[in-house]
């Protein structure tokens, strides 16, 4: 690679090893003909290879049956190592050799006898390949080194904050007073009864496209067998149609699957014509999330493009509401709302369906007042213009929907939000699922802060949508000081009631900004519960259990911070989909997941 570097805007040396005297003259005489600085003859492997390191030849044309102690298909194995473009000559060879000469990843072959002008074009091709080839691997070190960069710059601000709760409860200790605890947390408390009573407002009003875009969905999958032909039927059966015609496609990621999940598409293929399948299979397969996005992207056919997980399923008019919302100039995406389709499985289940109804109904309100709504891993739609010019999905992060949504507002772009329709999923089963998702979730709102707050702060986004991105991504911030100060309350209430004690740790704030820490959580779940009509009973239940629900981020703290500070690498490590049926060896292998794998939903 160095070579290549230095090497790159040099004449183009070429070494030629051939041991037929006759072939070697003529290459070398069309080789000087064709401008190629001092073509190198060797007449045998060891001196090939010898050469080779001497002086990294732009290219190496090897007879493919070399004669002598190394044949010609060794000695491109070691100068393939060099990263150096191989093109074999090659005459009538016998299948053993052709699938030998395979492994040493050859770029070309030029079959003999050849012309100059096979010779010509075979090495221009080679060379413009090579060089397309080491400029994307020059590409992804860089921004390699540069995710090693902010890895650090992650590790040390998630330090900071960790050593500064540290700090804060021990001097409160110490002095006996958390006064500014409550206010501390005050003021998410406030901003939860404030974004409650914003939901109240009406969303701006969308207008019908006067011709409906064509959409592209896309749906990477990996191991999904147990969801996957539920998800592309409901998928692939959405009535949006424009003269008649179906509008829209749909993308199949199969990324490095090894169980049946090809070969249900495969049979899916037939029934849905607007289907297609991409299989990604090592080493291209499981980099990541947005790796997958980005391949699908590229061979796309529509405007905007919607994201689904392995585990979604719409209504058919699914399209037809939310694709005009992106009709505004200024609106690049949009997200639906999330619903669980297994909620009444057990109590977690129904928690995680009325917290991701909480969440939209915080959107909604960030979609009222500044249309800083933003986009989930399912349900998203955004126009591919702006995803391009956002740079793509980052298959680094490790939340790339969240990644992409804040790129966009910082471009100055406006996400919204449709209730009015919403994606079913599969909601986690298990408290240890729940927290590798969590944590997964957390790390990606502490990536997001740490390495885009400054970005957010200098953007042009109007305030309102800063303040919307800014309280999202910084979310969890605080989660230990919550933990603290339920401890200094729960610690005073012994004191008062069993050993009547006066107050351990005084709490001086106002009552209004106590009542207002207490209870600012309870507006917002009320009228989110409300918006789906239940009765007052399954309020009450949903409301409180909610509550309770919730204390689960306190320990989601502490495991975010500890993976942050130990991981090393980002991978998409998926959540299992096990679908109706209950997957007992999906689940025997998440539960040997080990700690710091993170889930991709």
């Amino acid at each position: 690679m160095k070579h290549f570097k230095e090497n790159k805007n040099s004449k183009k040396k070429i070494l030629v090893a051939e041991d037929d005297s006759d072939t070697a003259l003529n290459l070398k005489q069309d080789l000087e003909d064709l401008g190629y600085e001092f073509p190198i003859i060797v007449d045998n492997g060891v001196e090939a290879v010898k050469k080779s390191k001497e002086i990294f030849p732009s290219g190496v044309l090897i007879d493919i049956q070399l004669k002598g102690e190394m044949t010609g298909i060794e000695a491109a194995n070691e100068i393939g190592e060099l990263g150096i473009p191989i093109i074999f000559l090659t005459e009538t060879i016998d299948d053993l050799t052709a699938f030998d000469a395979l492994k040493a990843i050859p770029y070309g072959y030029l079959t003999k006898p050849f012309s100059s002008k096979d010779l010509k074009l075979t090495i221009e091709m080679v060379l413009k390949k090579h060089e397309a080839d080491v400029n994307t691997i020059i590409k992804t070190e860089d921004k390699v080194a540069e995710k090693n960069k902010e890895l650090i710059i992650e590790k040390t601000d998630v330090s900071i904050l960790l050593i500064t709760c540290i700090a804060l409860i021990v001097v409160s200790l110490f002095n006996r007073n958390v006064t500014w605890l409550q206010w501390v947390l005050f003021i998410p408390s406030a901003i939860m009864v404030f974004l409650a009573i914003v939901s109240l407002k009406k969303q701006d009003p969308v207008e019908e496209w006067e011709v409906p875009p064509f959409v592209t969905m896309i749906v990477p999958a990996h191991n999904e067998e147990y969801t996957i032909e539920e998800t592309v039927t409901s998928l692939a059966s959405v009535d949006y149609y424009h003269n008649g015609k179906i509008n829209f496609e749909l993308i199949v990621c199969n990324d490095g699957s090894e169980d049946r999940t090809g070969e249900i598409l495969e049979g899916l293929k037939e029934k849905f014509p607007h289907l297609r399948i991409v299989t990604r299979v090592p080493p291209r397969s499981g980099k990541g999330k947005g790796f997958v996005l980005n391949d699908a992207l590229e061979i796309s056919k529509g405007d905007i493009i919607a994201v689904f997980d392995a585990d979604a399923r719409v209504e058919p008019d699914f399209l037809n509401i939310i694709v005009p919302y992106l009709n505004d100039p200024e609106v690049q995406g949009v997200q639906s709302r999330i619903k669980m389709y297994n909620k009444d499985e057990n109590w977690l289940t129904l928690m995680q369906h009325v917290e991701l109804a909480g969440f939209g109904n915080t959107v909604r309100a960030k979609d009222i007042l500044g249309k800083a709504g933003f986009l989930g891993g399912n349900g998203q739609l955004v126009k591919k213009e702006a995803i391009y010019e956002g740079g793509g999905w980052d298959g680094f992060a490790v939340t790339e929907d969240l990644n992409l949504s804040v790129k966009l507002m910082i471009e100055g772009f406006a996400i919204r939000y449709c209730g009015e329709t919403w994606v079913y999923q599969e909601a986690v089963q298990t408290w240890r699922q729940l927290f590798r998702q969590r944590a997964r979730w957390a790390i990606g709102n502490f990536e997001t802060l740490f390495i885009y707050g400054t970005k957010i702060i200098n953007s042009p986004m109007p305030v309102f949508r800063m303040f919307g991105v800014l309280e999202h991504v910084a979310f969890y911030g605080l989660n230990m000081l919550v933990f603290f100060g339920f401890v200094v309350f729960f610690a005073n209430l012994i004191a008062w009631f069993v050993f009547h004690q006066v107050t351990l740790i005084r709490m001086d704030a106002p009552l209004i900004i106590g009542i207002i820490s207490a209870f600012g959580f309870f507006p917002g779940a009320i009228i989110t519960l409300a918006r789906d009509k239940v009765n007052i009973f399954k309020l009450i239940y949903g409301v409180f259990g909610y509550w309770l629900y919730c204390f689960h981020l306190i320990p989601l703290f502490f495991i975010t911070v500890y993976q942050m500070l130990v991981r090393k690498e980002r991978t998409w490590a998926k959540t299992v989909h096990s679908g109706d049926e209950e997957d007992k060896e999906a689940e025997k292998n998440d539960e040997e997941m080990p700690v710091g794998e993170l889930p991709n939903n």
